[in-house]
């Protein structure tokens, strides 16, 4: 019994954020260009490809979680996972995260994007729906991320992008030059397919009813 009551009194101090189980799976970055995830326990891999200077592990990164974290999306990256550092600077270099099977509603953080006075945009292409889910000053004591239309910017901004529908490639742009800012991918590791993904379903199964209906025997 006093064990109990001693884990309930640890429990009671720990933040909110620390008692969540998590909710997302984030990249393990196996190289600069490659890694995976889950969802609803399928692996999906993940290449890179585009401007990229290096894998982050630094334990401090997301030492500050409610600037990367909501209701919804309870973990951070971990040290273990990596994140990848960018540089940016090339406004021709079209940045992707692409997936080898679609994946559901992803998430990306973003981590020290811009500095006083060097704002950095990270410009989305393509048909995406996005909204920052979070953010906050981070290790760094910094701005927040300010999203118009598909671009976001950040002047030491740090905070989380929540996409809504089914995705197989995110691209951007990152135009502007700093020394060192990054991001990851994600995805919840349970997840609702999209409405069209259901229609598909159905079909299926209406499909598959169908045919075992013409290959039972007459009475």
């Amino acid at each position: 019994m006093k064990k109990l009551f001693a884990l309930a009194a640890i429990a009671a101090t720990l933040p909110l954020h620390a008692l969540a189980a998590d909710t997302v799976s984030w990249t393990t970055w196996a190289s600069t260009g490659a890694g995976s995830f889950t969802q609803n326990s399928a692996t999906v891999n993940v290449t890179y490809t585009g401007g990229v200077i290096g894998l982050d592990t630094w334990e401090n990164m997301y030492d500050v979680p409610s600037s990367f974290t909501n209701a919804a999306v309870t973990n951070t990256p971990t040290m273990a996972q990596g994140t990848l550092q960018m540089a940016g600077g090339d406004p021709t270099q079209l940045n992707t995260f692409h997936f080898d099977k679609a994946v559901i509603d992803p998430v990306i953080v973003l981590f020290s994007v811009g500095q006083g006075g060097v704002p950095v945009d990270f410009q989305f292409t393509g048909s995406v729906s996005f909204t920052v889910g979070a953010q906050g000053g981070g290790h760094w004591g910094g701005g927040t991320l300010v999203q118009a239309g598909n671009t976001v910017t950040g002047v030491e901004g740090n905070g989380l992008l929540q996409f809504t529908g089914s995705y197989t490639d995110i691209s951007f742009y990152t135009p502007h030059y700093e020394n060192y800012y990054g991001a990851t991918v994600g995805a919840m590791t349970a997840a609702v397919p999209e409405p069209e993904t259901w229609a598909l379903m159905l079909v299926g199964l209406a499909g598959l009813g169908f045919a075992a209906r013409r290959r039972a025997p007459q009475a």
